[in-house]
């Protein structure tokens, strides 16, 4: 039998492996890593919470020997293939919002990216649902700050983009177990509170997007099976204590995209 550490355990780690990022990831190191962010066969939701609209999105890190972002860390989508950003209307129209300004952090190191954008700026179209879609070969930039002693080139994008991205397409965006897990449970997590932990009747909600989602979408079973047991897992950890239900499937996340960051460098360094 499999024994989980406690929820406290847990965070703890997760805060250290994000304080060391966040310490590796200063000027004085150069740009952070280029992002390869995982396509989605489902539009992932964006939760409104104090004027701001969000989504987490799946990353994987290109560049092993760059530091990791630290969290909070300003990104750009390079051009060659944007997200788009939809809204759905009462009338139960959906409506490409693709060109209103939006904003990309790292939400935890390279593993995940969150983007933003702001209430206000949808108002108007009285929104019932919003949600955004990535499409494969999707990668993600930091943003130059001043003084970098060690700035992404113009030849390091171009490597990233053209040679390091289809790589990591071929080994992460068509894995049919642990990349889908991963995108369950982030699917799952996009629809629980930013900030704060969950009431129980959004708890029961994003449980129940969650089996529908399984009954549609058409995941492997091993996918499913580990999704599934992340859920399961969060949700008996986080019934008390400080830690909130999107916080441990943050991590569960990790753990699983982590693992296939892991096979992606491996298959470099063999030459593979």
């Amino acid at each position: 039998m499999m024994h989980h550490a406690p929820s406290s355990l847990r965070l703890i780690a997760l805060i250290s492996v994000l304080s060391g990022a966040a310490f590796m990831a200063t000027p004085a190191y150069g740009a952070p890593q280029i992002l390869a962010v995982a396509s989605t066969d489902i539009p992932v939701p964006l939760y409104c919470e104090k004027g701001e609209c969000t989504a987490e999105l799946t990353a994987i890190c290109l560049q092993e020997h760059r530091a990791s972002p630290q969290i909070g860390t300003h990104y750009y989508f390079h051009d060659s293939a944007p997200i788009q950003l939809s809204a759905t209307t009462p009338s139960g129209e959906n409506i490409d919002i693709s060109s209103l300004p939006y904003s990309i952090k790292t939400a935890r190191g390279h593993t995940s990216i969150r983007v933003s954008i702001l209430q206000k700026d949808v108002k108007s179209l009285a929104p019932t649902a919003l949600h955004v879609s990535v499409p494969e070969q999707a990668t993600a930039i930091p943003v130059p700050i001043k003084n970098d002693r060690k700035p992404q080139t113009d030849t390091d994008i171009l490597i990233a983009v053209q040679s390091l991205r289809p790589l990591a397409g071929h080994l992460v965006d068509n894995d049919t177990d642990r990349a889908d897990a991963a995108r369950l449970v982030n699917l799952t997590l996009n629809r629980l509170p930013i900030r704060g932990r969950a009431q129980t009747s959004q708890r029961l909600a994003a449980k129940d997007g969650f089996q529908k989602i399984i009954q549609t979408a058409g995941y492997s079973k091993q996918a499913t099976h580990l999704a599934q047991k992340a859920l399961k897992q969060c949700d008996y950890e986080t019934k008390v204590g400080f830690w909130s239900l999107r916080q441990c499937l943050g991590s569960s996340h990790d753990q699983l995209i982590g693992k296939l960051n892991t096979k992606f460098w491996k298959s470099l360094n063999s030459g593979s």
